[in-house]
Formats: C-alpha cells, structure tokens, sequence
C-alpha cells in the first residue's frame, strides 16, 4: 500500500509540474486583437474587415472566441466581424459573475469602445443564441438580423431532461477543475487529442494554424482550471429566465417580424430539438430552418461553411435593405 501511494505521488507531482510549465508557456502566446476596459475589467475581442452590417459572434456557454478563429477569418473576407471572450473566458480577464443584463450590456460597451456601431447581424451560438435574442429585445433597433447555430430554446427551461443534463455538465466541469491542477485535462489533450465539451476538434484542428491551435488549447485549458466556464453552466437558468418574454406575436407579427434570420441547427439531438428550432425560425416571417448533415453541436467546427453560408445570405439580406450599405 506504501509503494502504491508513492507511486500515486509521484505521478501526481509529475502532473502538476506538466501543467504549470505548460500555464507559463500558454502566458507567452500572442493575443490576436486587443483587450478593452468596459468598467474596470477588460474583454478581449477581435475586429477584422470591414463594411456594414457588424458581424457579432457570442459564443456558447464556457466557449470563447478561440473556437471561432477560422470562422472569423473566412467571414472577414466579405464582411466586419467581431468575436469576443466573457469575463474570465479566453484572454478576457476576470469580472463579475455571468447575469443577462449585464451581459449584455458588457457586449454593448465592448461594440462601443471598438467603435463598431450598428446595424449588426448577431451570430449566436448555444447559450449565446439566447443571449443574441435578448440584446435584439433590449436594443432592437441596433439589431438587423440574426444567425442562430444550434441555439439553446427557451422551452428548455422546463425539460428535466435538459436540467439533469447540464446538471452532469457541470459536475464534469468541476470535476475537470480538479484534475486540471494535475494536468490531466491537458495530458489526454497532448496525448490522445481529446478535450471534453468538443467531440468536434479533430474537424477544427485540421482549419488552425500550429499557433491556432495552441492559442485555442491554452483557452480550453483555461476554462477547465479556473471558475469562468463553470459560472457560464450556472448561469443558464437565469437567462433562459429573462429570455423567456417576448416569444409571442404581436398584433399578428412574429416577434422579430421581418429579420433575416437563419437558424442552423445540428441534428444529433433529435426531433424534439429540431422542432424547437424549427419553432425559432418562425419567429421571423424571413427566418428559414437549416439542419446540418452533420451531427454535433459545435456545428461551426465540423461545417463552417454552411456557418459562413449562413452569415453571407443573412449580411447581403441586411445590405440589400440599408441605403448605401
């Protein structure tokens, strides 16, 4: 039994010398873009091409804009785009805990700073196509369309199947904290090119660049360790709460009346969600349903293209209505 727990030990201690060396390495990658102070703390946030309509990417729940970076590259050929981290996610440093006002209007100070004003199309993935639908109910007249890629459903805030599913997300994320002390989560990463929540990655890997794909690791690595993703699991219920209003017609209007709206949506999880979406799609009397031939819900890593399809019908929707544009 002694043997066993030194043995124990000293892989353990190996381990944790792994994962520190391998923190101060991810402390010397470059940081793409910049970091603005929106009230005593700084996002980080990129800003590539140019032309109106600004392309707005917010990501999913613990997910930043490292996993956006070949996405960002192919829309900035035709359009501005700006992708950003939440507080205490990517290299954005750390603030308040996540809460929908305030989320939003960390998102709205952000635009501000970079000086990249309105119309914009809002690219909302998972919990961050909850969060683009209440920016468009707060600000409504700053938002000309919307891109939908596998968005979270307000009905999902009564479905204990979904309750008890993000409840064993977020076990697994703490649990992932723990061994991240360790090196676990990046040894299974360095060795066996696994990372939890991104069944995905091989697809992405293949799109990056060497230093790509270490920027984009050292900010899995970093959601794993520190408290930022699992805040963002937490926070769902209190913003599918907010987002819950505002779903109904009004005077016979969908509520997003004529928006370009384009809901992409990943097949895996069933007819049921592919009829939330469907549902989703309704809400604008322009929205259209795209299901992906691919399952997986991190769509914009396996298909990017139909993401960037998406984008470019939804941007020259928008320019084909705005004078000058």
């Amino acid at each position: 039994m002694l043997g066993l727990a030194v043995g124990f030990a000293g892989i353990a201690a190996m381990g944790f010398l792994y994962e520190s060396a391998s923190r101060r390495r991810d402390g010397l990658l470059p940081i793409p873009g910049r970091k603005v102070d929106v009230g005593g703390y700084r996002l980080h946030a990129t800003d590539d091409g140019a032309g109106t309509p600004v392309v707005v990417v917010i990501t999913g729940a613990g997910d930043c804009s490292y996993s956006w970076t070949y996405v960002r590259r192919q829309v900035a050929a035709f359009a501005r785009i700006v992708t950003y981290d939440r507080p205490g996610l990517g290299s954005s440093d750390r603030g308040p805990p996540p809460h929908p006002r305030r989320s939003v209007d960390e998102l709205r100070t952000l635009l501000g700073e970079l000086g990249a004003s309105g119309p914009y199309v809002l690219v909302g993935h998972s919990l961050g196509g909850l969060m683009a639908r209440l920016y468009a109910a707060s600000y409504p007249g700053e938002v000309a369309g919307m891109v939908l890629v596998d968005s979270t459903h307000e009905g999902l805030w009564d479905d204990r199947a979904f309750r008890r599913g993000m409840g064993a997300v977020g076990l697994l994320l703490r649990g992932m904290g723990l061994a991240s002390s360790l090196g676990l989560p990046r040894i299974l990463a360095d060795t066996l090119g696994l990372m939890p929540m991104y069944p995905e990655l091989p697809h992405y890997r293949r799109q990056l660049s060497a230093m790509e794909y270490r920027q984009f690791a050292a900010a899995v690595h970093r959601a794993l360790a520190e408290p930022g993703g699992r805040g963002e699991i937490a926070a769902i219920w209190p913003l599918l709460e907010a987002s819950r209003g505002g779903t109904e017609p009004a005077a016979g209007r969908p509520p997003l009346g004529d928006m370009p709206l384009v809901v992409l949506t990943n097949p895996g999880f069933g007819d049921a969600w592919v009829a939330m979406h469907r549902e989703l799609a309704s809400r604008s009397s322009l929205g259209i349903q795209r299901v992906s031939d691919r399952s997986g819900h991190n769509l914009h890593m396996p298909r990017p293209d139909l993401v960037v399809e998406a984008v470019r019908d939804v941007v020259e929707a928008v320019r084909g209505r705005t004078p000058g544009a």
